[in-house]
């Protein structure tokens, strides 16, 4: 299957869910989750706006919002929360964690091999997801604070 026959399989399937959820295929909607989805950065609304302007020229944050509020519920998006920043996303569908680097809030997956097993107060509650965020100081930023040269 070629990169394009993979995109728009991709781009049919999410068309599927949003109409299976009562959500209207629209073109804006999809360019926000083509952009996603072939994307490895955890973008913003904001970044995410830029990105598809040359797409949809004509698109409003506003819209972004609302499109990006529609793939989250329908699982094809997943908000990534980082205390006090902007909300990012992401399109990944694989259970991983999240580094941030502190000094310049770059965020880079890292694989989980398992799911932890939880138990005790947690055996009656419905889990339906989980967030596992590592935070400290990126290669570059490391390099920087201790006055090495960089890479």
């Amino acid at each position: 299957m070629t990169t394009s026959n993979l995109e728009q399989g991709s781009i049919q399937s999410a068309s599927e869910r949003l109409r299976r959820a009562g959500y209207r295929v629209t073109q804006q909607r999809l360019a926000v989750y083509a952009f996603l989805h072939g994307s490895e950065s955890h973008p913003t609304v904001e970044e995410i706006h830029a990105a598809v302007r040359d797409v949809c020229p004509r698109i409003s944050v506003a819209t972004v919002y609302k499109s990006v509020e529609s793939l989250v519920d329908v699982g094809l998006m997943k908000p990534i929360y980082l205390g006090h920043a902007a909300t990012r996303y992401e399109a990944s569908s694989e259970e991983h964690a999240h580094f941030r680097c502190i000094a310049c809030n770059q965020i880079m997956d890292v694989p989980m091999n398992k799911t932890p097993v939880v138990g005790g107060e947690l055996d009656q509650c419905e889990i339906i997801g989980s967030s596992v965020e590592f935070y400290g100081f990126c290669t570059r930023c490391r390099r920087h604070k201790l006055g090495l040269a960089p890479d």
